[in-house]
Formats: structure tokens, C-alpha cells, sequence
């Protein structure tokens, strides 16, 4: 009886907490760091249970402050609109952000794979790859392809920074940062602003330098010879006023997109407005057979609108009508009709069309489909940026309809009343502009 009372006692004291002990040990090994609390009744290892106890404490915090560091950092890269990866030295992916695999759509899931396999860009991994080997920043420009809609080729340009990623500094590089900022609107900006420079340098050159010649003409003496006189006056007063309305039209463009004032927003009568327009254009077209045609629908008569703003749009249209439809007798067709919250309004003519690969372009500033007779017709090329812009100040939307021989149709849908979202800010109209 001695000896089994000895061998509980041992079991109890030594043997038994030394199995806890162990199991405590495997729970901290495997990662599970809640440990319960040491029995009351002293052991022979108590001090130690309660070394592994602090252990698993501290271990506990730790792995809550590294869970709350990840979730952090996860957070702050989710929110970044720049993409970001980390690429290892062995040159695979370890990391990327939600903004990456944006300006990616489609592709598998980078991690793990070599950044040449995902971005398939020889510059981009010549560029880490000498970060790794040599612990120097890089920075380079991109321009990547991406599908548009419509089986289109979108180009993007990304900025791209690259850091070397060490513990401390001056240790070899263990990985790289890649940071890719999305630049495409700053470089299409860019370009549209150098277009506009070049293409307004270019429309103010023109009429300068006829303006500039037949004053040389005078001059030299012409104005001794009255016919040479009247022809040279004739000329310089022509083309100071396309520069007036150039710079009329340059001004329109400014002020709508610059924003400054509300439009003035009241009901207008479109189809008196249509016709007052017509009634205007009349006489200026009658070296050619010109007929205006108005189909107005029930409820289509009222809109809120800016009536000076509507009614340089339908100066606009119908001008150039006039100016680049290529038919005698020229027919234009103004209908409109009552489509819920909206007027469906179309200007349609019977000449030539417009080309279909013009149709991308016809309201930029400045673009025109036939130039030459397009400066000889007088336009400035503005004036259907111009109903661009008026109509989405409105809240409305514009669009072309025109097979190549069979006319053109100019379509706006503007909506029949106004509210907070759709009111825009523009100043007040200057008047009637070609």
C-alpha cells in the first residue's frame, strides 16, 4: 500500500504536471496562446507554468498587434488609388493591391508569379531587377494597352516608382515596392492642351496674314488705284470679323466650362425660338434654296431652359446646316416630340452625310470633315462644341446619326424640367454665335 500511495503521490506531484506542462508547450507551438490558469494546489513546477502563462500573454498581444498592424496595412492599401506589388529576389509577386488588379481587370492572380508573366513588360523587370541587385530607387513611364469598349484599344500611361525594401539601411535588398500611378488623364490633358494651342495659333495665323498682306498692298502705294482699294478694305473687314468670331466663340467654350454663373434657367418656348431662328437665317441664305421644315410634337412645345443659350444652338445646327450641306435645294427638318421627362429633338438635312470616320471627332473644338471649304464657309469650327456643351450644361445629351449620301442628323434630348443635379453653372449668354 506504501508503494501505490507513493507512486499517486509521485504521479500527482511531478508526472501529472509535467504532462500539462507539455501540452501547454504543444498548444503555444501550434499557435493557440489561450492557456488555462494554473491550479491553486502548489506544484513542483509552478514557477515554470507560470513563465509559459507570461509567455503565452505576451504572445497573445503580439498576435493581436500584428493582426491589427495587418488589417491596418490591408486598410491603407485597399483606400490607395495607386497600384501597389512587392516582388520578391526570386522575382515572384508576394503582394498586390485592390487598385492593381483594377488597372488590370481580367488577368489571374498575380501572386506568385513572375512580374514579367503578369505585366509582360521587359522595361518594368529590367527596372526591379536592378533595385534588387543594387538597393537603388527607380523610376520609369509606361504606356499600357487595355480593351475598351467595343473591341476598342485603350492607352494607359502609368508613372511608376520602384523602392528597395531592406530591414535596415545598407542591407542587400529583400524585395522590391512597386508603386504604378495612373497618368493617362494628365497626359491626355496634355495633348488636348497642345492641340488646342496649336489648333488656335493655327486659325489666328490665317486670317493675320491675309489681313497683313493687303495692308503691305496698301502701303506699297494700291491706294492710289480704288478698285485694288475697295478689295483690300473688303478682304482686311472680312477677316477681322472671323477673328471676332473666333474669339466670340473662344470665349463661349471658356465661359461653359469654366462654370461661372447659373445658367438662367425659365420656361422657353422651343418651337417659337426654332422658328425665330429660322426666320433669321432666311435672308443670309438666299444665294442658295434653302427650306426649313418643323415638325413639333403635342407636349414638346415647353421646356426650362436658357433661352439665349437654346437659341445659339439652333443657330448653331442649322448654320451649319447651310454651310456644309452640299444640296439645292438644301431641306433641313427640325422635329420634336415628348419622350417622358425629356424633348427628342432632330436636325436633319439632305446632304452628303458625314463620313464615318468623323463621327468620333465632329464635336471636338476645332475639327471640321471638309476643312478647306469649311474656313472658306466662314465657321470657326466651334460651333458644334459649342452645342455640346450647352446641351450637357442642361443636363441634356447630343448625339450624330448620318450615313455617307443619305444627310445628317444632329439628335438632343434635354429634359423638360430642371432640378439641383442637372443645373450647372455658366454665365450669362453673349449672343448668337456660328
Amino acid at each position: 500500500m506504501a508503494l501505490i500511495a507513493g507512486a499517486v503521490l509521485i504521479h500527482r506531484r511531478y508526472i501529472k504536471p509535467l504532462q500539462r506542462l507539455r501540452r501547454d508547450l504543444a498548444s503555444l507551438a501550434g499557435g493557440r496562446f489561450e492557456l488555462p490558469a494554473i491550479p491553486e494546489a502548489s506544484t513542483a513546477y509552478r514557477v515554470t507554468a507560470g513563465h509559459i502563462l507570461k509567455i503565452a500573454e505576451l504572445l497573445r498581444q503580439l498576435d493581436r498587434q500584428t493582426a491589427e498592424e495587418g488589417l491596418s496595412l490591408r486598410r491603407i492599401l485597399s483606400a490607395m488609388r495607386e497600384g501597389i506589388l512587392i516582388v520578391n529576389r526570386d522575382g515572384r509577386i508576394t503582394l498586390v493591391n485592390e487598385a492593381l488588379q483594377t488597372f488590370f481587370p481580367g488577368a489571374k492572380s498575380p501572386i506568385g508569379r513572375s512580374l514579367l508573366e503578369v505585366l509582360r513588360r521587359h522595361e518594368l523587370d529590367q527596372a526591379v531587377t536592378h533595385t534588387l541587385a543594387g538597393g537603388r530607387d527607380q523610376h520609369i513611364e509606361l504606356t499600357f494597352d487595355s480593351p475598351g469598349p467595343g473591341g476598342t484599344v485603350a492607352h494607359k500611361h502609368y508613372d511608376i516608382h520602384i523602392a528597395a525594401m531592406s530591414r535596415e539601411d545598407g542591407d542587400h535588398p529583400r524585395a522590391a515596392l512597386v508603386v504604378l500611378q495612373d497618368v493617362t488623364a494628365i497626359r491626355t490633358l496634355e495633348a488636348t492642351r497642345r492641340e488646342f494651342v496649336a489648333n488656335v495659333s493655327h486659325e489666328f495665323r490665317t486670317p493675320l496674314t491675309v489681313i497683313n498682306g493687303f495692308v503691305e498692298t496698301l502701303l506699297d502705294g494700291a491706294t492710289e488705284d480704288p478698285a485694288m482699294t475697295s478689295r483690300s478694305l473688303s478682304a482686311i473687314h472680312r477677316n477681322v470679323q472671323r477673328l471676332s468670331l473666333l474669339l466670340e466663340d473662344l470665349l463661349t467654350i471658356s465661359s461653359l466650362e469654366n462654370r461661372a454663373r447659373l445658367l438662367d434657367f425659365q420656361p422657353v418656348n422651343l418651337r417659337e425660338t426654332m422658328e425665330r431662328v429660322c426666320d433669321n437665317l432666311q435672308p443670309g441664305s438666299a444665294s442658295r434654296a434653302v427650306v426649313f421644315k418643323i415638325e413639333w410634337g403635342a407636349g414638346a412645345e415647353f421646356a426650362e431652359a436658357d433661352p439665349h443659350r437654346i437659341e445659339q444652338v439652333y443657330w448653331n445646327l442649322l448654320s451649319n446646316a447651310i454651310r456644309h450641306a452640299e444640296a439645292d435645294p438644301l431641306v433641313v427638318t427640325v422635329t420634336a416630340a415628348r419622350a417622358g421627362d425629356s424633348i427628342q429633338m432632330e436636325f436633319s438635312d439632305n446632304g452628303t452625310g458625314i463620313p464615318l470616320e468623323d463621327h468620333a471627332h465632329i464635336f471636338e473644338r476645332f475639327y471640321r470633315v471638309h476643312k478647306h471649304r469649311a474656313r472658306d464657309a466662314g465657321g470657326t469650327g466651334l460651333g458644334l462644341s459649342i452645342v455640346k456643351n450647352i446641351i450637357l450644361a442642361h443636363g441634356g445629351q447630343v448625339s450624330l446619326r448620318s450615313t455617307p449620301g443619305d444627310g445628317a442628323t444632329f439628335c438632343i434630348s434635354l429634359p423638360v424640367e430642371q432640378n439641383e443635379k442637372s443645373c450647372a453653372t455658366f454665365p450669362a449668354s453673349r449672343g448668337l454665335n456660328s
